[in-house]
């Protein structure tokens, strides 16, 4: 299987399209999963379309600048492509510069910000104002942190002096309920 694997990387740093298809078929899964287990280890959440786009970018990257000179070890090359895949994964959150979340967990003031009716913009914020307000201390803080002031879950969780993983928890819980009362309104 090395001496296989061995001779298709050569074959693709020749710039073999048939060996660079192969190579593709061959690794993508791979780099699918690690993009996948970095992003989802790292709490964040992402889409299908996410984790092709990075799978994507590592392939693409590493024809244009012939990455593949660089594997020294042959032998290696699952856990070179798998460390690729994960850095890039972490560099796509970083060009987002935010904390990827899922669709239906956008309620950012600046959102609600869009209505072109300022008077019904004006009471949604008041409403929501007021239903942060109704909150325990610990959430009500941590809510008006990451919706009011945009800050992200890592920042509030240094701030507060508490784990990335209880901020995240008290943020989906609490927009949760959030968006159930603003539903009514």
């Amino acid at each position: 299987m090395f001496d296989d694997t061995h001779r298709l990387v050569e074959r693709c740093i020749r710039r073999d399209e048939k060996a660079w298809e192969e190579f593709i078929g061959r690794f993508s899964g791979l780099l699918y999963y690690s993009a996948q287990e970095r992003l989802r280890r790292n709490g964040i959440a992402f889409s299908r379309q996410d984790i092709e786009d990075i799978v994507q970018g590592v392939f693409l990257e590493i024809w244009e600048r012939g990455r593949l000179e660089e594997v020294r070890d042959r032998r290696k090359i699952k856990a070179w492509l798998s460390i690729m895949g994960q850095t890039r994964a972490l560099n796509f959150v970083r060009q987002k510069k935010e904390r990827l979340l899922r669709q239906d967990e956008l309620y950012r003031i600046d959102n609600i910000r869009v209505y072109r009716d300022e008077q019904v913009a004006g009471e949604i914020m008041e409403k929501l104002e007021g239903l942060i307000e109704e909150l325990g201390a610990r959430g009500k803080i941590v809510l008006r942190l990451n919706i009011v002031y945009g800050k992200t879950h890592k920042e509030i969780a240094g701030l507060m002096n508490i784990s990335i993983n209880t901020v995240s928890t008290i943020v989906a819980r609490k927009k949760r309920e959030l968006k159930k009362k603003l539903e009514e309104f």
